[in-house]
């Protein structure tokens, strides 16, 4: 029982080191963001797997490390779906749920539709997610992920042409676009590079520009402007 406790203690001891050591490495003086220390993960808004994170089952301590508290949320949720699920393809685990399952021809079969409703039940709320971009309780290192998700929402109020929630995710995606440099939204895309940049591609030559995942922050927000004129401008004339 000593050995075991003096082993935990030994374990959370090189948890909070291996934060620190991280925290320089992603360093970021953008006021716009918080710090780890200023995080209260007490008031955190989303499931995490606290237990299994800081004994590091299943590398939910390295999505932590990478994506922060947001990313450490999302592992927590799906972990148990996609076991193959790991911090270096959580964001391509993602993209690829958009077109083999929200744009997929065969998406409305019962099977995809139930995987459909499961993932939205485990997705961060967007309400809750729009508030953490209002009060600037978001880490640079979560940007990827967070944008990553807003994506997703908003390809799915396209496809459902729920042209309300479509509006209150580009406004919130909007202000979150404000929040970085073009070096920092340079950055975040270098999450996207390879693989998920090929989903993307795929995306746009099958079903229009609207799907697209801008590559600097100036076509970001031309983006934005565009699903906004098309989607909901358009729409309200």
């Amino acid at each position: 029982m000593i050995a075991f406790a003096l082993g935990l203690l030994r374990h959370r001891l090189e948890f909070i080191h291996e934060i620190e050591i991280e925290n320089e490495n992603i360093s970021n003086s953008n006021p716009n963001f918080m710090k780890e220390q200023d995080m209260n993960f007490r008031l955190y808004p989303f499931y995490i797997n606290w237990k299994k994170l800081e004994t590091n089952e299943s590398s939910y301590f390295r999505a932590f490390i990478k994506f922060g508290y947001f990313g450490a949320s999302i592992y927590s949720s799906f972990k148990e779906k996609y076991p193959s699920l790991r911090s270096d393809n959580i964001l391509y685990v993602l993209s690829n749920f958009i077109s083999e399952y929200l744009l997929n021809e065969d998406s409305k079969d019962e099977v995809s539709q139930k995987i459909i409703k499961d993932f939205f039940e485990k997705i961060p709320n967007l309400d809750d997610i729009c508030n953490l971009i209002m009060k600037k309780i978001i880490m640079f290192k979560e940007v990827p992920i967070i944008l990553l998700v807003l994506k997703i929402y908003e390809i799915k109020y396209m496809i459902q042409k729920n042209n309300f929630e479509l509006e209150k995710i580009l406004k919130i995606e909007y202000l979150l676009g404000t929040y970085l440099t073009n070096e920092e939204y340079n950055e975040v895309y270098k999450h996207y590079e390879g693989e998920i940049n090929r989903i993307f591609r795929k995306l746009v030559k099958e079903n229009g520009r609207e799907y697209e995942l801008p590559k600097a922050k100036g076509q970001y927000f031309n983006h934005i402007k565009y699903v906004y004129k098309k989607r909901i401008k358009n729409e309200k004339k």
